[in-house]
């Protein structure tokens, strides 16, 4: 079962409904003050609703100036029917009991407060239950049972920025060492007793002997508990020198603690768990130096288990703008969320608050391809899984972090702002196509570049995928040739010459997903690589600039 979605009404600065996809991982920026702790307490406050242990108030977490509305917080879930049958048989046991039927995989949950205070969970709001005693009870306990279930799947995990690296480890990663020992220990239970046994009965020996028998004592398991027998434990790390962690620097404690969030992750999943991670600005408990390392931790542990994580730091941001969500304060100070096309209007909030070194401002990797569009970045990631590492390596390629733009216009502008300050901080190449929108900036772009004394080269600093021709032109032209045939309505003009050669085309805006997805259909169908003999050149190309600039820059 996954968290797809959470929507939030009149919950601290959030008035009007404000909702945020969870594809897995995601991140909130934002301003100071903006709401976006607000965001990661309302998840809080959903999963730990039943005996409300977040400790929810009227009088301190509704929205000021809202009168008698309620907070509510509501989340979707989506899951396998086949493999969480239970959740499901519940699920449908409420639609025949209030005479509706469940027509997809999702689950809707909302959670309000009453006047009281009290938690009230809804899987449908908007449908009255059954008021027949009988049948108002079998529902009362399924959707309790189900509630518990629902909630109990998942493993909250919140970590504030107050914390420290010393109370993360002793409040998340100490109890789960605890609980694993301990399951070591307890096949030799009986041992333990009888050496404390032992241990008593030496002990009451002396008390009979001067003459003290009506003292007995006993030894046993603090609180009867095997976990509790175990206080604590030395965490070292050598590097060479083995210490304990609180003696080395900031950024191993840093690295350290989130390979311990992975570790886990691990143990909850091995027991059934969804581990949800809810991080408060990171960056403020690990070392500055380490960012981007601490952030690869993090999107492995996103591999495993949900993670939200508000931030301030570029370095915690990331490429794809689907996972990061942001916030803002409208004209009466009330919380709204808003999405982002491009990596960089993602982070312009950030930009605009820190002053930090000009290539900071990207978040920029080793080596970086700017591409024009998401539909560009997300088609050469797919080309690049489907082509076999030993045999296609491009190593600098597969190092790169793909950045779009929104368009070509966008790239250009990127370009003209930035490309003389970060070409002497980090390899980048430009990827244009070689449409005329493409041509004609790239043109441009040369002129401007050169002006300034600035090379910009052909196959050094940037990339055209193909002369007079949109990226999808990089696919066999047979098959666009037959896509046109099937979908004449999705291009905006396509020819082919006197010898049945195909000429440049267009694809209407509204269609290159589409076309796109027909394509990489195609290409699945196939037997061999041949198809994808456009794009190893064109990977090749950017692979070598890529190569040749980062040795200028080491030199």
């Amino acid at each position: 079962m996954k968290l797809t979605e959470i929507r939030v009404r009149n919950f601290r600065s959030i008035g009007a409904e404000q909702h945020f996809p969870i594809p897995g991982k995601m991140t909130l920026v934002g301003p100071n003050n903006s709401g976006k702790t607000n965001l990661l307490r309302a998840v809080q406050v959903l999963f730990t609703g039943p005996s409300n242990t977040y400790g929810y108030t009227r009088e301190n977490d509704l929205t000021f100036g809202v009168g008698k509305a309620r907070t509510s917080i509501a989340a979707t879930f989506d899951g396998d029917p086949k493999t969480e049958k239970e959740i499901y048989d519940s699920v449908d046991e409420l639609h025949e009991l209030q005479g509706t039927e469940r027509t997809s995989s999702q689950l809707n949950l909302t959670l309000y407060f009453t006047d009281t205070d009290t938690p009230v969970y809804s899987f449908f709001p908007n449908i009255k239950r059954p008021k027949q005693s009988a049948k108002a009870a079998q529902y009362s306990r399924t959707h309790i049972a189900l509630l518990n279930r629902l909630i109990g799947m998942f493993s909250l995990h919140y970590v504030p920025s107050a914390k420290s690296i010393g109370q993360i480890y002793q409040d998340l990663l100490t109890p789960f060492l605890r609980r694993k020992v301990s399951k070591v220990i307890e096949p030799h239970l009986s041992e333990i007793n009888e050496s404390l046994e032992e241990a008593a009965d030496a002990l009451n020996a002396e008390l009979n002997s001067a003459k003290l028998s009506e003292y007995e004592a006993s030894f046993s398991l603090p609180n009867q508990s095997v976990e509790d027998l175990v206080s604590g434990f030395d965490f070292m790390i050598s590097d060479p020198q083995r210490t304990p962690i609180h003696e080395k620097g900031m950024g191993i404690q840093s690295a350290a603690l989130l390979a311990a969030f992975r570790w886990i992750t691990e143990q909850e999943k091995s027991e059934g768990k969804e581990p949800l991670w809810l991080l408060e600005e990171p960056e403020s408990y690990l070392h500055p130096d380490l960012a981007g390392n601490c952030n690869s931790i993090l999107e492995n542990l996103a591999q495993d288990a949900t993670v939200i994580k508000t931030t301030h730091s570029m370095a915690f941001v990331p490429q794809n703008p689907n996972n990061v969500t942001g916030t803002r304060l409208n004209s009466k100070n009330r919380t709204e969320v808003e999405s982002y096309k491009t990596f960089s209007e993602a982070v312009s909030s950030i930009r605009s608050a820190l002053g930090i070194k000009f290539g900071d401002f990207y978040n920029l990797a080793l080596f970086n391809i700017f591409v024009e569009g998401p539909t560009d970045r997300e088609l050469f990631g797919w080309v690049l899984d489907e082509l076999p590492e030993d045999s296609y390596p491009f190593p600098c390629v597969r190092q790169s972090k793909f950045e779009d733009f929104g368009g070509v216009k966008h790239l250009s502008g990127f370009l003209r702002a930035t490309y003389q300050f970060i070409r002497k901080e980090y390899a980048c190449v430009a990827v244009f196509d070689g449409d005329d929108a493409g041509e004609k900036e790239r043109k441009d772009l040369q002129a401007y570049f050169g002006q300034q004394s600035i090379p910009f080269e052909a196959n050094s600093h940037f990339v055209s995928v193909r002369s007079r021709f949109a990226i999808e032109g990089l696919f066999p032209d047979d098959w666009i040739k037959t896509i046109y045939e099937e979908n004449p309505s999705w291009f905006d003009s396509f020819a082919v010459d006197a010898g049945g050669e195909l000429e440049p085309f267009k694809i209407k805006d509204g269609r290159k997903s589409q076309m796109q997805t027909k394509l990489i259909t195609l290409a699945q169908k196939e037997n061999n690589l041949d198809w994808a003999s456009r794009f190893i050149n064109v990977l090749q190309t950017i692979d070598s600039a890529l190569d040749s600039l980062h040795k200028k820059l080491e030199s």
